[in-house]
């Protein structure tokens, strides 16, 4: 069975797949606004300090670390 870890776990050039979102109706709505969800490829652009810069598809979008610890990535 594949480990499943949080996005906010994942490094600065690490290309993961979203799994699961484990989050509340209001997260799970913003997520799915910015196309994170469960079978989609986010590639981490960076993750220091602050929100996450991921790319999904042809956008680049800021992900809370708080909302990127819900969503599950493999």
């Amino acid at each position: 069975m594949p480990s499943h870890k949080s996005l906010k776990a994942a490094r600065t050039g690490q290309c993961v797949f979203v799994v699961a979102i484990d989050a509340g109706c209001r997260a799970r709505t913003r997520l799915e606004s910015m196309g994170i969800i469960p079978g989609t490829e986010v590639d981490v652009l960076s993750n220091g300090h602050g929100p996450m810069l991921v790319c999904v598809g042809e956008s680049r979008v800021m992900v809370e670390r708080g909302i990127a610890e819900k969503v599950l990535v493999a």
